[in-house]
């Protein structure tokens, strides 16, 4: 009986430990590495491409105009980071961006890089 019962007992630590472990790594996994954004058409991340765009068209004094994100990961920090890739029309073409944009846990967006990418 005793022996069962330690089987028992050390059975429940084991499971209890490992569940603890598995919810431990799931919660570093969140915080501080990028995940894909899986819904890239949700409002927000288009606005946030936007936001980019406006941004960066008034600290250079360019003519760029918004068409879409088309793919982009997010970094939880004391914030979120947004590494976005959009496209916007300069003149007639079509060119694809890159930007990080950094949203504050106020919610205030703050562009911190845009670049061109090679299309």
């Amino acid at each position: 009986m005793a022996k069962a019962l330690f089987f028992v007992a050390s059975l429940l630590l084991y499971v209890l430990s490992q569940s603890s472990l598995a919810v431990a790594t799931q919660r570093l996994d969140l915080v501080g590495s990028y995940k894909p954004i899986k819904n890239i058409d949700e409002p927000k991340i288009q606005s946030l491409g936007e936001f980019a765009v406006n941004e960066h068209n008034k600290q250079a004094k360019t003519q760029l105009h918004f068409q879409k994100v088309i793919s982009g990961e997010m970094q939880i920090v004391a914030g979120t980071n947004y590494n976005l890739r959009l496209t916007a029309l300069e003149g007639t073409d079509s060119r694809t961006y890159g930007t990080l944009v950094f949203t504050d846990l106020n919610n205030k967006n703050n562009l911190i890089n845009f670049f061109g990418v090679s299309n």
